[in-house]
This record gives structure tokens, C-alpha cells and sequence, in this order.
């Protein structure tokens, strides 16, 4: 018993870390309001080192919850035993505990428990909310490659469509800051038990509320060309499905049936998820050739995830190819951020695919937006959809709307296929822009640039979701300015920080 209770911070920043795994896997946005308070609580009571302990106590915790789909995903994906998948979780749970223990050492600097002012205290919270922030960004930076190990505190209010507005001035890292700053309130008040502490978080939660209603209300996208209709077609077949003699004939008739059930709608753009066709691109090849037979006498586009081989220098590329009706190639896009392990080595490392040979593929290079009778696209695929930089790049480059194309087969049954949906959802509203989702196993949906989910619809079987796009020329100040925001915060943190670190030397020079 003496050994829990002299542990018990270690065991409850365990609990608290579990628990924000199944609030952020849940989007459960209200409980993401006290889900951190805890850990703040132990650490603004603990020493320097015990605050490091807790937050890897806390971060293991976190990706207990958040990795568990791994060990069976990488399985599935890599087709070599359990306990690979296994190995991988248990390093991502570790990582992910590494990160919240120096986090929680370095908030233990800056954060002045001696004060017992609320001005004082409510500054101090503004600073740590903004070094966390900072630091979470920094984070993304580093892992734009391993999208399947990213955690963002504030995502979890992406499910609120007024606080998601907030992102058109800031990015998601505006979501991160409230969502930091409203837990270290909660801490605050729990340890001092004094209530102003819960009238500053109402007073904060209802602007950030009222202001993100506010702004979705008085929104007004500006139109540069008619509306256009859009088709997403998903075979929805598992990526574990090898194409041989045997599947082959079946496989292409259920690719047939839905571009016939998708050129009946009279779309503008068919649009198909990533790797639809699994094995490189060539002219004559003979599925391409009847897909395209089938829309020939259709004035559309077909946008065909395909992988292409550079016959100079060998290399393959994640590639989207837009395809016109004749049958000829308008545009190529290759997909820029490649995921580190699986399409490009860590060094010699890459985890083999269990459904073919696999690629070693190279990055694209950065390219415009692709145009076409209806305004400029920004082409996002797969991990894309969730670097902030890959969208708004391309808007301030001139894209009118978004095309994500995807594979969630390797996530079905587990959260990542919803979280993929909520970040294009993010992705709209902070360029707002109009987007599609082609997504192989899940979610397709076509979402406005208010961040309304018009279109969505995820099965096990052959899926067709149809809807209008509309193309637009809006700028947010996020997609023009995208480190604005974390400029200010690092303005903000350092004065601040000055300010309060003078104040203390005064007081114990006194």
C-alpha cells in the first residue's frame, strides 16, 4: 500500500493518458476539457524528475490506446508474424512516452507555483499553453512522415464545426493552445479550489465558441466558376488482396460495374482512391483501356490513383493521374510526402507489403496546383491530408478545391479511418476550400468549405458518393500565413517568461 501511494502520481498520469487515448480516438471534444488536468495537477505538485516520470507515465498511456491497432495492422500489412506488429507498438508507446517526459520536464521550468496571484497564474497558463503548442508543432515538423505517430492535443475539437473555424486564422495549433490552456485552468482551480479559476475557463470556452459561430455565420466563399459534380468510386477491396489469374477477371468486373454506375450520373470527375490500379502506369494497359472506353463518350475526367515508373533514372512514384475523354493524359501528380518505412526506407529498413512485390518509391517534386475547366487543384494523397503545409502550399499557389486520395484499408475497423475523414474536414475550413475524399475501405465524402460533411459514406462493399464542388478564390490568413500564429505564441511565451522569471528574483531579493 505505502508503495502506491508513493507512486500514485505515476499510476493516476498512467490513467490519464488512457483515458485521453479513448477521448481523442472518440473525438469526445467536452471531456477533451479536463482529459490533460491531471497530469498538470501532478506535475505543478511534483519535482523536476517526478514530472518527467509522469508524462512518460502519461504518454505510454496515451499510445497504449492510440497504437494498439498496430499490432494487428502491421500484421496485416506486412503479412510476417504478431510479433513484429507488436515490437512496432511497443516503440511507438515508448516514443510517444519519451516526448510527454521531457515535455512535463520542461513545463516544470516554467511554470511558477510559488504565485499565488491570478493575474500572475493566469499569465503563467498562457505561456505553458503556448510552449506546449510550440512544441507540438515542432513535433509534426519532425514526424510529417509518420502521420500514424502524430497526436494533436486540440484535435479532438475538429468535431465541434464553430471551434473548427477557429483554424482558418491559425491552424489546428490554435485548437491545441485552448485545449491546453482550458486543462491547466481546471488543474489550477483543483489545487487551489478557488473559483475564479472556473469563471475564467467559461469566459474562455464561450468566446472561442461565440467567435467560431460567429465567423462560420459571416463566412462567404467567393465563387470564381460554376459548380461542378464530382463521383468518388471505391472497390473497397482489402489491400491484402493480391490481382492473379484466379481474382483478376472478378475484380475487373466490379471496377467496370462501378465507373458504369459512376458515368451514369453525368459527373465532370470520377475519382478513384490511391493505388486503384496497384502496379504502374502504361498506356496500353488493358483495365486502364476499358475504364476509359467506359467514360469515352463523356465530356469527364478521370482522376486515377496509379503508380508510375521514371524510365530515365527508374525511380517510382506515388502517383494521381488525371485523364481526360479521349483517353489522353492532362496531369500527373506524385505524391511529395512519402511514409518513412513503408515507401521509403529508414535508412535500410522498409516494411515489406504482404499484397505484392512493393515500391521503393521517391518523393515528388513540388509542383502547381493542376488546372482544369472547373479552376486549379491541389492533389492530396494518403498522409497528405493530415501536413498542414500540403494543402495550404498549394491554395496559395492558386487551388480553387481539394481532390484527397486514399487507402484505409490497413486501418479498417479502428479509429484512423474517422480521423482521416476530421482532417479533411480541418483541411477545408482552414484553407476554405471544397474537398473530396476517395478512400479505399473508408470514409468517401465530399465536405464544403464551411466544414459541412455534405457527402459521406464508408462500406465493405463497392461504394459510389456523388456531390457538387464549388470552386472558390478565398485565402484564409492560415493558408497566407501559416507561421503567424506560432510566431505570436513565441513572442508571447518569451516575454512573458521574462517578465515572470523578474518578478520572482525581485520577490526573493525583497
Amino acid at each position: 500500500m505505502k508503495l502506491f501511494y508513493k507512486n500514485q502520481s505515476l499510476y493516476l498520469s498512467f490513467v490519464s493518458g488512457v483515458f485521453t487515448a479513448v477521448v481523442t480516438m472518440n473525438m469526445w471534444y467536452v471531456l477533451a476539457c479536463i482529459s490533460i488536468a491531471p497530469l498538470f495537477i501532478f506535475v505543478f505538485k511534483e519535482s523536476k524528475k517526478a514530472s518527467f516520470f509522469c508524462g512518460l507515465a502519461f504518454g505510454v498511456g496515451l499510445g497504449l490506446g492510440l497504437f494498439f491497432w498496430m499490432i494487428k495492422g502491421v500484421g496485416h500489412y506486412t503479412g510476417v508474424s504478431f510479433w513484429f506488429g507488436f515490437l512496432v507498438f511497443v516503440v511507438s508507446c515508448l516514443l510517444l512516452g519519451l516526448y510527454f517526459g521531457i515535455l512535463l520536464f520542461i513545463t516544470r521550468f516554467f511554470w511558477f507555483s510559488n504565485s499565488n496571484l491570478c493575474f500572475k497564474i493566469l499569465l503563467n497558463a498562457v505561456a505553458i499553453a503556448a510552449l506546449w503548442t510550440l512544441l507540438e508543432l515542432g513535433l509534426t515538423t519532425v514526424m510529417a512522415s509518420f502521420p500514424l505517430h502524430l497526436f494533436r492535443l486540440g484535435f479532438s475539437f475538429c468535431a465541434n464545426i464553430y471551434l473548427l473555424q477557429l483554424t482558418s486564422f491559425g491552424g489546428l495549433s490554435v485548437l491545441t493552445f485552448f485545449t491546453v490552456l482550458i486543462n491547466i485552468l481546471f488543474a489550477v482551480f483543483f489545487i487551489q479550489k478557488n473559483t475564479v479559476y472556473l469563471i475564467y475557463n467559461a469566459v474562455i470556452f464561450v468566446f472561442f465558441l461565440v467567435f467560431g459561430a460567429v465567423t462560420y455565420c459571416n463566412y462567404q466563399p467567393i465563387f470564381i466558376k460554376k459548380p461542378f459534380k464530382v463521383v468518388l468510386v471505391s472497390d473497397n477491396t482489402s489491400p491484402e488482396t493480391k490481382w492473379n489469374s484466379d481474382n483478376g477477371n472478378a475484380l475487373a468486373a466490379n471496377y467496370f460495374e462501378l465507373c458504369h454506375s459512376a458515368v451514369a450520373l453525368r459527373p465532370d470527375f470520377i475519382v478513384w482512391p490511391e493505388s486503384a490500379l496497384p502496379w504502374t502506369y502504361a498506356p496500353d494497359d488493358d483495365l486502364l483501356k476499358a475504364l476509359l472506353k467506359i467514360s469515352s463518350g463523356s465530356k469527364l475526367t478521370q482522376v486515377i490513383g496509379i503508380n508510375t515508373e521514371n524510365p530515365i533514372d527508374k525511380r517510382n512514384y506515388n502517383s494521381v493521374y488525371y485523364i481526360g475523354n479521349n483517353a489522353k493524359v492532362t496531369a500527373v501528380y506524385n505524391k511529395q510526402i512519402l511514409l518513412k518505412g513503408i515507401e521509403k526506407p529508414i535508412g535500410d529498413l522498409l516494411v515489406p507489403f504482404a499484397s505484392k512485390e512493393g515500391f521503393v518509391f521517391a518523393n515528388g517534386v513540388a509542383q502547381d496546383p493542376i488546372a482544369t475547366r472547373f479552376g486549379k487543384v491541389a492533389t492530396l494523397v494518403c498522409n497528405e491530408i493530415v501536413v498542414e503545409s500540403s494543402a495550404a502550399v498549394q491554395v496559395r499557389a492558386g487551388a480553387n478545391f481539394l481532390f484527397n486520395v486514399s487507402n484505409d484499408g490497413w486501418f479498417r475497423g479502428t479509429y484512423v479511418s474517422k480521423h482521416h475523414l476530421y482532417y479533411a474536414r480541418l483541411m477545408a475550413v482552414e484553407n476554405r476550400k471544397d474537398c473530396s475524399i476517395a478512400n479505399n475501405c473508408g470514409f468517401n465524402a465530399i465536405i464544403n468549405s464551411y466544414g459541412d460533411v455534405v457527402e459521406q459514406k464508408k462500406d465493405t462493399i463497392g461504394t459510389v458518393v456523388s456531390g457538387m464542388l464549388f470552386p472558390n478564390s478565398n485565402r484564409t490568413l492560415f493558408s497566407r500565413f501559416p507561421n503567424l500564429f506560432p510566431i505570436i505564441l513565441a513572442a508571447f511565451f518569451i516575454l512573458v517568461s521574462f517578465y515572470l522569471f523578474a518578478k520572482i528574483h525581485k520577490t526573493t531579493i525583497e
